[in-house]
C-alpha cells in the first residue's frame, strides 16, 4: 500500500467502485444496470434516503459507467481513460455541487449556461448535487425549465436525505429511488471483510454492536471501525468500542430496567451517578433500556400493557433528556416517578405487591392518601383528555418519534406540537388545540410549517396519512413547564420525605 493510500480514511479506501460492490441496495443497483445495458437512462434521477448508506456512491458509478468505453454487463470497467479520468476528479464534464453551500439561483443560472455546452472529453456530461433540498425556491424555479427540456448529453443526479422538503414538479421529472438503510446482517458482515482484508483483529461481538449502533449506516460503520481500531490497537472487543462510543454494558441496561421495575430507587440513582461519572451519554442510555424493552414486547415476555406504558414513560423522558438544563437530575426525577407510578399501578388492581418485592412505602397501605381533591393545583400532570378517544399505543410510539425527530431540527414547531392534543381518524392525524392555543394551531397552519409537519407525518405514520389542525373546547390546557417541575420537585419530596421550602416567582 503506497503512502498516499495509506493517508485514506477507511471509508475512503473501501468506498464501492463497481455496482456490485454496493451493500445493501440490490434494487437501485439492479435497475441502474438494467438501463445502462438497454441504452436507457433517464435525463435526471433523485437517490433519496438517509445519509452514509450510498446515494453519492452510486451517483458516481453511474456517471462512470455511463462513460465507460468497455462496460461489462452495466458495469463500469474502472480502467479505460474515461473511468480513469472521473475517478481522479480530472474530468470537467463530471461536476459534483454541494446543494447546501451553492443554494441560490445564481449558482444554478451558471449550471444552466453550462448545461448548452457539448462535453469537453467524456460521452455524457452529469451533474450530481448533493443535498439537492438546500435549494432556495427561485433556485429550483430555475432548474426547472432545464428539466422539462434536457440537453441530451446531460444526466442530473440529485441527492437528498430529505426529499419532502423538494418541490413536487422537481421530483415529477425525476426517475426517484428510495435508498434503504443497511441491514444490522448485512453491515456486520461487510465490516468483517475489512477488518480481515486490512488485518485488524475484530472480534463477532465488538462487529455487531458497531453494526447495531451505525442505525443503517454503513459509512458511520465504518468510520467507528476505523476509530476502534486506533482506540483498541491489539484487538477491537465489545468493550473498547462501548468504552470508546460513552455507552454503558447490556448488563447494566438489563439491572438498569430491573430497578425501575422493582421501583428501586436506590439503585437507580446509584446507576445514574455511575453513568454520570464516567461520563456514559444519558440520552443513548436511554434509548438502549428503551430497545430492551422493545426486545422483550417482540419476543411476547411479561405483561404487554405493562411494558407499553414502561416504553411510554421512558419515551416521555428521553424526550424531555433532549431540552434538560441539567440532564442527570431530569432523569432521576423521570424514572423515579415512572417507577413509582408502575409500582402502585399493580397493587390496585391485584393488590399482589408486598412489602417483600419492595422497598417499604413512605404511607402504610391502611392509611387513606392525602386529600388531592381538596388541592388540584398538586394533582399529578395528566394526559389531556377530550371526548375523543386517545391514540392507539402503535400510534402513540410514533407520535413521540415524530416529536423527537422534530425537536431536532425545528425546535420551534416542536414548541408548538407539544401543546397539541393528538387524535386519528382512518388515516387522518388530527392536532386538536385548546382555544387558549389559538396562536399555536395558526402558526402551525403558515404553509411552510404545515408543509414540513406533513411531511413528518408521512415518514412515520406511512404514505396516504394526512394531518389537519383544529380547536377544541375540550382539548385540556397543556401545564406550563413551570407547573411540571412543581409537581416533580413535590414528587422528589415525596419520596425523600422533604419539603419545598421556597418556590421561584
Amino acid at each position: 500500500m503506497s503512502d498516499g493510500t495509506s493517508r485514506l480514511s477507511l471509508y475512503r479506501r473501501w468506498r464501492p467502485q463497481r455496482f456490485a460492490d454496493v451493500v445493501g441496495q440490490e434494487d437501485v443497483v439492479r435497475t441502474l444496470r438494467n438501463a445502462i445495458v438497454a441504452h436507457d437512462v433517464a435525463h435526471a434521477y433523485l437517490f433519496a434516503g438517509e445519509r452514509g448508506i450510498g446515494k453519492t456512491s452510486v451517483a458516481r458509478i453511474l456517471a462512470r459507467a455511463v462513460n465507460c468505453l468497455r462496460p461489462a454487463d452495466g458495469e463500469p470497467c474502472n480502467e479505460c481513460p474515461n473511468c480513469l479520468a472521473v475517478s481522479a476528479g480530472r474530468s470537467l464534464d463530471i461536476v459534483e455541487i454541494d446543494g447546501a453551500s451553492n443554494r441560490g439561483i445564481d449558482h444554478i443560472r451558471k449550471l444552466r449556461e453550462e448545461v448548452n455546452f457539448a462535453p469537453t472529453d467524456l460521452r455524457v456530461k452529469v451533474y450530481i448535487i448533493d443535498e439537492v433540498h438546500m435549494l432556495t425556491t427561485e433556485a429550483f424555479n430555475a432548474l426547472l425549465k432545464t428539466l422539462e427540456e434536457p440537453p441530451t448529453h446531460v444526466i442530473f443526479v440529485f441527492a437528498t436525505t430529505e426529499p419532502h422538503k423538494l418541490p413536487r414538479t422537481i421530483v415529477s421529472r425525476c426517475q426517484a429511488f428510495e435508498f434503504r438503510r443497511v441491514s444490522v446482517q448485512a453491515i456486520e458482515a461487510q465490516l468483517k471483510r475489512i477488518a480481515e482484508a486490512e488485518d485488524l483483529r475484530l472480534t463477532d461481538a465488538a462487529a455487531s454492536l458497531i453494526a447495531r449502533r451505525a442505525n443503517g449506516g454503513l459509512r458511520d460503520a465504518v468510520v467507528m471501525l476505523e476509530q476502534a481500531a486506533t482506540y483498541g490497537r491489539d484487538s477491537i472487543t465489545d468493550d473498547a468500542v462501548l468504552e470508546m462510543l460513552g455507552l454503558a454494558p447490556r448488563e447494566t441496561q438489563v439491572a438498569f430496567l430491573d430497578a425501575i421495575e422493582r421501583a428501586d430507587r436506590a439503585a437507580l440513582l446509584s446507576t445514574i451517578d455511575s453513568l454520570t461519572e464516567r461520563g456514559k451519554d444519558l440520552e443513548l442510555f436511554l434509548g438502549d433500556v428503551i430497545a430492551l424493552v422493545r426486545e422483550r414486547i417482540g419476543r411476547g415476555e411479561g405483561a404487554v400493557d405493562r411494558d407499553v406504558r414502561l416504553a411510554r414513560g421512558l419515551l416521555a423522558i428521553r424526550t424531555d433528556l433532549y431540552r434538560a438544563l441539567d440532564r442527570q437530575v431530569r432523569l432521576e426525577i423521570g424514572v423515579l416517578a415512572l417507577a413509582g407510578s408502575l409500582a402502585d399501578a399493580p397493587a390496585a388492581v391485584s393488590g399482589t405487591r408486598g412489602a417483600a418485592s419492595r422497598p417499604k412505602p413512605e404511607r402504610p397501605a391502611e392509611k387513606a392518601p392525602p386529600a388531592r381533591a381538596a388541592a388540584p393545583a398538586h394533582e399529578p400532570i395528566a394526559e389531556p383528555r377530550s371526548e375523543r378517544p386517545p391514540l392507539p399505543d402503535d400510534a402513540l410510539a410514533l407520535w413521540h418519534s415524530l416529536l423527537g425527530e422534530i425537536e431536532k431540527d425545528r425546535i420551534a414547531i416542536a414548541a408548538y406540537l407539544t401543546e397539541a392534543t393528538p387524535s386519528v381518524e382512518g388515516k387522518l392525524l388530527v392536532l386538536l388545540f385548546s382555544p387558549e392555543h389559538t396562536f399555536h394551531k395558526e402558526s402551525l397552519e403558515k404553509n411552510e410549517n404545515m408543509q414540513y409537519v406533513a411531511g413528518a407525518v408521512r415518514r412515520h405514520f406511512g404514505d396516504g396519512w394526512r394531518v389537519d389542525v383544529r380547536i377544541d373546547a375540550n382539548a385540556q390546557r397543556k401545564a406550563l413547564p413551570s407547573e411540571v417541575l412543581l409537581e416533580k420537585a413535590r414528587l422528589v419530596c415525596q419520596v425523600f420525605d422533604g419539603r419545598i421550602v421556597k418556590e421561584a416567582s
